[in-house]
């Protein structure tokens, strides 16, 4: 057995897991340090003036998973982050939607005599038209719209690339690259997402949320925090959405406006009596999102002098905890060399 072969793989599969899922310019610790800088000189320095919003504190007592009441903890994440609400629609059947979004667009494209196309495309519907249709009757018209013509323009774009490529090889990863998409079930491996209902002709924007999510208020706090961080970076065009860090910075966006205990917490879930763990939500990772807070944490505690931590111990899961304790251990250590090679103490 090659002993050191397998601590490797253990090795990348762990940071696979944990760490970031987006290549961070610079390194992690770097790239969060500068994308704060970028976050506080746009937004200033009022969302860090607030504390670290805490679970405890947030969700209501009386939350019972309906989704009346996750619609409520939506609009006040919208509150807290100040970001208008009056144009966005808060959906929670994601799963049925985009489901319904594929089968609209395999219709489609079944419609548009191209045979050549059609032979070559795997995309399954799983919903007749009469089943779409009554989705979109009960309110739903605008989402499976708009992502029904994303699903047919990104089928026609693997579809046509598979036709026209005459190297075999390439040819069999082109198919092989779209089979993965066409076997995985709609929205798979996603708790939410955000849609600009504008480039379909509607009004305003949607974040969409699984029904998955509604019997975990924290999951629903953490997914809408950063579906909002798309409705302001996105929305109004701050970053581009095609940057290879783009859904970090939002992320991001959302532990600098006091969610960084959300979005830690809820990046790895843990499977009870299991050692496996299965990943769930962000593109930070564990790692980055617990060293993402402990920044966050470390910027207040430089503007006022207020704990560095005030009652996140009880709110952070373990692994998080020893993570974001051990940065900012490590955040403190560097100023206080930093002061001293300075001449001056540190306050």
């Amino acid at each position: 057995m090659n002993l050191i072969g397998a601590w490797r793989r253990r090795q990348l599969d762990r940071e696979l897991l944990y760490g970031p899922k987006v290549m961070l310019p610079g390194g992690p610790e770097q790239w969060i340090e500068d994308s704060l800088d970028w976050l506080t000189e746009r937004f200033g320095i009022e969302p860090l003036r607030r504390p670290p919003v805490l679970p405890s504190n947030f969700v209501p007592r009386g939350y019972d998973g309906s989704e009346q009441a996750a619609r409520d903890l939506c609009l006040k994440v919208c509150a807290w982050m100040e970001v208008p609400d009056d144009r966005i629609r808060f959906t929670f059947r994601m799963n049925e939607v985009r489901a319904a979004a594929r089968s609209a667009a395999v219709h489609r494209l079944n419609a548009e005599q191209r045979p050549d196309i059609v032979a070559v495309s795997g995309l399954r519907a799983t919903m007749t038209m009469a089943e779409v249709d009554a989705l979109a009757a009960a309110g739903y018209a605008p989402e499976i719209g708009v992502l029904a013509e994303r699903e047919l323009q990104a089928e026609l774009k693997r579809s046509t690339a598979i036709v026209q490529e005459t190297d075999p090889d390439r040819r069999a990863e082109l198919c092989a690259s779209a089979e993965a998409v066409w076997s995985a079930l709609p929205g798979s491996g996603s708790r939410a997402c955000w849609l600009d209902l504008r480039t379909g002709g509607y009004d305003g924007t949607a974040v969409v949320l699984s029904a998955d999510a509604l019997t975990d208020p924290a999951a629903v706090v953490a997914a809408t925090a950063h579906e909002l961080g798309h409705e302001v970076l996105w929305g109004y065009h701050l970053i581009d959405r095609q940057r290879p860090d783009a859904e970090a910075v939002t992320d991001l966006f959302a532990v600098f406006h006091g969610f960084g205990i959300f979005l830690a917490n809820q990046a790895v879930e843990r499977v009870p009596g299991r050692r496996s763990t299965l990943q769930t939500l962000g593109y930070l990772g564990e790692r980055g999102a617990s060293d993402a807070l402990a920044a966050y944490c470390f910027r207040r505690h430089e503007l006022w002098p207020a704990s560095m931590f005030p009652m996140m111990p009880t709110e952070l899961d373990r692994t998080v905890r020893i993570r974001t304790f051990a940065r900012l251990a490590t955040m403190v250590k560097d100023a206080e060399i930093a002061s001293i090679q300075e001449g001056a103490p540190l306050a």
